[in-house]
């Protein structure tokens, strides 16, 4: 048999074993209880998934300002803490020797202070009744400016290890828990090196990344559908944040939506999140209705006459217990999509009352 014949041959071998006998004869058709729909072409949502992770928007890591040996951690990941709170201490041996060492300066340089406005007060009498020259005068004027001088730095130089002193206790800046720990008692805090990670978990939104082909369909304040599986949660998220400056790598721009629920959500969990590019029109039929032989789609049609033909569709995308039809059947169809028990091409369709239960 050459190659042309042999094509064709395989072409309606397989068309016929996709379809199903031919319809019985008026004598012997079956009579089958089902659903049926009328089909109409309506708005069908376009939207564009990307996925993203639960995060903290209040997320701070928190430094230390000074070096030193940290004396104590008084919190372990996961224990929750309020603002204020005392979280560590770190060994003011150093500072407490600094705040000594600017303690004495200062005592020195206010006697020498009090000393220099004794002597200005004396050199004024004595240049009042001009015993001594102008320029001792002015010397004795420089002195006590310096020491005024003196005394104004030592102050400030205190005043500075005071502070560094308050930062040997450091405390939460906001309230929540702590979700990380680097350090521990004994290491070496050195200053803007992160100690521990405290975040609120009240406040959990959802980041993503938008590709820029669709960029310019988003906007703040639009609803998009957020899915977090672990969490068996479906709910809208309202977009808060649209970073106006893209990934050099990938293209994507930084996306964040607030979960209007957040049910057993957690930090750290996968999302799916579906935006809304637009609607177009289309069919859309229950799942239900479609039927799957041989890795192919199809559906009964349902005549003028109540009899059942089957005919294979052609499937698109699935919303929830819908599905999209993209060629195969045309608005106006009538088809099956419940039945008592299988339906069959030539079966005589006599529609299910509402008391009836179809078939799982």
């Amino acid at each position: 048999m050459t190659k042309s014949l042999l094509a064709p041959l395989l072409i309606i071998l397989l068309l016929t074993a996709c379809s199903e006998p031919p319809p019985l004869s008026s004598s012997t058709t079956t009579l089958a209880t089902a659903q049926t729909l009328i089909v109409s072409r309506g708005d069908i949502r376009e939207d564009y998934a990307t996925t993203g992770t639960l995060i903290a928007d209040d997320r701070i890591d928190i430094a230390s300002r000074i070096m030193g040996f940290i004396r104590k951690v008084n919190v372990h990941e996961g224990s929750r803490v309020e603002k204020g709170q005392l979280l560590l201490t770190i060994d003011p041996t150093e500072i407490q020797a600094q705040q000594a060492e600017a303690e004495a300066r200062l005592a020195q340089s206010q006697a020498q202070l009090a000393e220099a406005e004794m002597d200005l007060q004396r050199y004024q009498s004595l240049y009042a009744e001009k015993a001594i020259s102008v320029d001792r005068f002015r010397k004795a004027e420089l002195a006590l400016n310096l020491a005024r001088g003196e005394t104004q730095a030592a102050a400030a130089t205190l005043e500075r290890i005071q502070v560094q002193m308050q930062y040997a206790s450091i405390r939460s800046p906001v309230s929540g828990v702590v979700v990380a720990r680097h350090k521990q008692a004994g290491d070496i805090a050195t200053p803007g090196a992160a100690l521990l990670t405290v975040e609120n978990p009240d406040n959990v939104v959802v980041r993503t990344f938008v590709k820029e082909q669709h960029i310019q369909h988003i906007r703040l304040g639009d609803q998009a559908l957020v899915n977090i599986d672990a969490a068996n949660l479906n709910t809208n998220g309202t977009i808060t944040q649209i970073v106006p400056s893209a990934d050099p790598g990938t293209h994507s721009y930084l996306v964040k939506l607030t979960l209007q629920q957040h049910g057993k959500s957690r930090t750290g969990m996968f999302a799916r999140i579906h935006f809304n590019m637009g609607h177009s029109t289309g069919i859309l039929i229950p799942s239900s209705a479609v039927i799957n032989r041989a890795d192919m789609n199809g559906v009964y049609i349902v005549d003028s006459n109540n009899i059942a033909h089957y005919r294979m569709v052609r499937v698109g995308r699935q919303f929830n217990n819908n599905v999209e039809i993209l060629t195969g059947i045309k608005a106006g169809d009538r088809i099956v999509i419940n039945s008592m028990k299988p339906v069959h091409s030539g079966d005589r369709i006599t529609e299910q009352t509402a008391a009836e239960e179809p078939a799982s």
